[in-house]
C-alpha cells in the first residue's frame, strides 16, 4: 500500500523496470496448462523472437529463474571441476562470476580493472595469454553496478584471436539497450533476463550458446540447469521442468513489441535516453562515474560530498516516489545510479530527472531549478528518434 494517495511509486532502478499494462496484463492468464500445442506454440514463437536480440543462428533456451541462474547454467554446463577459467572484474556483477566459478570450483583468474573503467585489450590478452588452459572467460556486456558497458565485439575478437577459450558474456542488463550479435562477433555464450530490457517481471531468464559451445558442454553432474536436456525438449516447445507459464505469456507480448521496432531502434532508443541522462547530470553540476564507456541502461552519477545518497534515494522515493539505485560497497552514499532501460520513454525518464533535481535541492545542492529537465528535453527535442 503506498504511503500517499497522491505519490505513484515509477521504477527508475535497473531492474526490476517498469511493465506496462498490456504486459502486466497478459500475465493474469493464469489457467495455463504447459503441456498443450497453444503453450508450446506460444513458448516457440518466443524463443524465435529473442534469437535477434541475441543474434544467433539458433533460437535462445528460456529458463525458470532469475538472471543468476542462467550465470550458473552458463559455467556448470561450460566448465568441469578444476578447469582454468578467467573473469573480467570491475564491478559487483564481474565479481559475482568470480564466486560463482569458485563455488564450481574452477582455477579463476580475475582481471581485477577499477569500478568505473573498461577492460584494456592488452592487458586482457597479457592475461589469456597466460593461461594456455582457459577453458572460458567470462564477462559483463553492462556492468551495472557501475554504468560502464563493455566493448563486447572488441573484447571477444581479441579473445578469439589469441586463445581458444569460449566467451560468455551477462547481458542480463545490457541486452536490447545495446546491441548483441553472437555469430558475428564469435561470443560461444550469452545470458539475459526477463526483469531488465525485456520490461516483464522477474522470474525467467534466457540463454544461447553457439555452435562451438554446444560441441564443448562439460561432464559436470547436473539436474535442473542441464542444458542439453533442455535443448531437447525446447525444439518442440517442451520444457525440462514446469515454466513460469504466466511470465511466459507476459513474454510474448513483450517480444511482438519489441520486434516490431526490432533490435537497431532498441538500441537507437535507449542510446538517446542514456545521452539525455548524460547531459542532465552534467546540467546539475553531477560528475558521470564512468569515464568512458558510458552504458545506455543507465547513467551512474558521482554525488558531492555534501550529499549521502542513502538519504536522497530515501527522499526521492517518500516525496516523489521515484524509486532509484544507489552505489553498492564502497560506493554506497556516494554514487546514484539513474535507469533508463526497457519499456521506459521520454516523459517517464523527465519525470526521473525532476525527482532527482528536487532531492538534490532538498539535500542542499544548489543547481538552477529546471536545469537537468532543460538539458534532456534539449536532446530530445533535436533528435528524430521516437
Amino acid at each position: 500500500m503506498r504511503d500517499h494517495p497522491f505519490v505513484k511509486e515509477r521504477l527508475f532502478c535497473p531492474g526490476p523496470t517498469p511493465v506496462p499494462s498490456e504486459i502486466g496484463i497478459a500475465a493474469l492468464h493464469t489457467d495455463v496448462y504447459h503441456r498443450t500445442d497453444t503453450f508450446r506454440n506460444d513458448f516457440l514463437e518466443c524463443r524465435r523472437l529473442l534469437q535477434p536480440f541475441f543474434g544467433c543462428s539458433e533460437a535462445p533456451l528460456i529458463l525458470t529463474s532469475s538472471g543468476t541462474g542462467a550465470l550458473e547454467a552458463a559455467l556448470v554446463n561450460l566448465t568441469a571441476v578444476g578447469d582454468s577459467i578467467l573473469v573480467i572484474n570491475g564491478g559487483k556483477f564481474g565479481e559475482r562470476w568470480e564466486k560463482i566459478g569458485k563455488a564450481y570450483q574452477c582455477q579463476v583468474e580475475t582481471y581485477l580493472i577499477p569500478w568505473g573503467t573498461c577492460p584494456d585489450v592488452n592487458q586482457l590478452v597479457a592475461k589469456i595469454k597466460a593461461l594456455p588452459r582457459c577453458k572460458a572467460v567470462f564477462f559483463q556486456a553492462n556492468e551495472t553496478s557501475t554504468g560502464v558497458a563493455y566493448p563486447v565485439e572488441e573484447l571477444t575478437k581479441a579473445i578469439r584471436k589469441n586463445s581458444e577459450a569460449l566467451v560468455v558474456v551477462d547481458a542480463v542488463s545490457g541486452m536490447i539497450a545495446h546491441r548483441m550479435e553472437m555469430d558475428a562477433w564469435g561470443v560461444d555464450c550469452v545470458v539475459s533476463g526477463s526483469q531488465k530490457g525485456f520490461g516483464i517481471p522477474p522470474g525467467l531468464s534466457f540463454i544461447g550458446l553457439s555452435k562451438r559451445a554446444w560441441g564443448q558442454l562439460s561432464d559436470r553432474p547436473r539436474f535442473y540447469f542441464d542444458l542439453n536436456k533442455e535443448r531437447k525438449g525446447q525444439e518442440s516447445g517442451e520444457t525440462a521442468w514446469t515454466p513460469a507459464t504466466t511470465l511466459v505469456m507476459s513474454l510474448l507480448v513483450a517480444l511482438r513489441q519489441l520486434s516490431m521496432l526490432g533490435p537497431d531502434a532498441c538500441e537507437k532508443h535507449h542510446r538517446l535516453l542514456s545521452e539525455a541522462s548524460r547531459e542532465a547530470a552534467r546540467a546539475l553540476g553531477l560528475e558521470l562515474f564512468p569515464k568512458s564507456h558510458y552504458s545506455q541502461a543507465l547513467t551512474a552519477m558521482r554525488l558531492p560530498p555534501s550529499i549521502d545518497g542513502s538519504a536522497l534515494i530515501k527522499h526521492c522515493r517518500k516525496s516523489y516516489g521515484a524509486i532509484f539505485a544507489g552505489g553498492q560497497d564502497h560506493l554506497k552514499g556516494k554514487i546514484i545510479r539513474l535507469a533508463h532501460l526497457g519499456m521506459v520513454d521520454q516523459l517517464e525518464l523527465l519525470a526521473g530527472i525532476a525527482a532527482l533535481e528536487m532531492g538534490l535541492i532538498a539535500l542542499g545542492h544548489k543547481h538552477s531549478l529546471g536545469a537537468g529537465v532543460g538539458a534532456a528535453m534539449k536532446v530530445f527535442t533535436h533528435s528524430d528518434a521516437i
